[in-house]
């Protein structure tokens, strides 16, 4: 339960950087997995950064990862307490429960399988759909960032769906309760 933040508007998402075109496969198929979960959200990718309200930058380079995870301070913080170990990170505005806009970080290194650069766009999505946390007690969501590697090829969970319709519930209004 929580506050809902989410999108009002249709997500219009921009795919840039080094490490695009790879990426451009792992984001189309986490965003028709989503499209399946929620219908009444449309999806539509676009050419100008400018158009987006989605932003996602990818690189497969460590130094231009740690460059742009450091332009913001919460990021620097995250940086230093988890190290190598992140390999994603979103910025979201919003107000009053409506975003915005999200700008998603993803790190595809050659080193990471499929089935993980899968699950860590599904993860670093959920939070620019609005939901924010990492629940330690839920261990089949894409959110607990401490699930085993092994785990972390999985689908969207069950838990994952119920939160995702819930907030995106056409009966329910942005600023409430869930």
């Amino acid at each position: 339960s929580g506050k809902i933040t989410r999108f009002e508007e249709p997500v219009l998402f921009w795919i840039g950087g080094k490490d695009r075109l790879e990426g451009q496969y792992y984001i189309d198929t986490v965003v028709n997995e989503v499209r399946r979960i929620i219908p009444q959200l449309s999806f539509r990718q676009v050419s100008s950064m400018n158009q987006a309200n989605v932003r996602f930058f990818l690189t497969d380079s460590k130094e231009e990862w740690q460059a742009t995870v450091a332009k913001s301070a919460q990021g620097m913080a995250g940086w230093k307490e988890i190290g190598d170990l992140i390999r994603g990170f979103t910025l979201l505005a919003s107000s009053n429960g409506v975003i915005r806009k999200a700008d998603i970080a993803l790190h595809l290194n050659f080193q990471t399988s499929g089935g993980q650069k899968l699950w860590i766009v599904r993860h670093e999505l959920m939070h620019a759909l609005g939901i924010m946390t990492h629940p330690k007690a839920t261990v089949d969501t894409v959110l607990n960032s401490r699930q085993a590697q092994e785990e972390k090829n999985s689908i969207f969970s069950d838990s994952d769906i119920l939160v995702l319709k819930t907030i995106y519930n056409p009966n329910l209004s942005p600023g409430g309760s869930w």
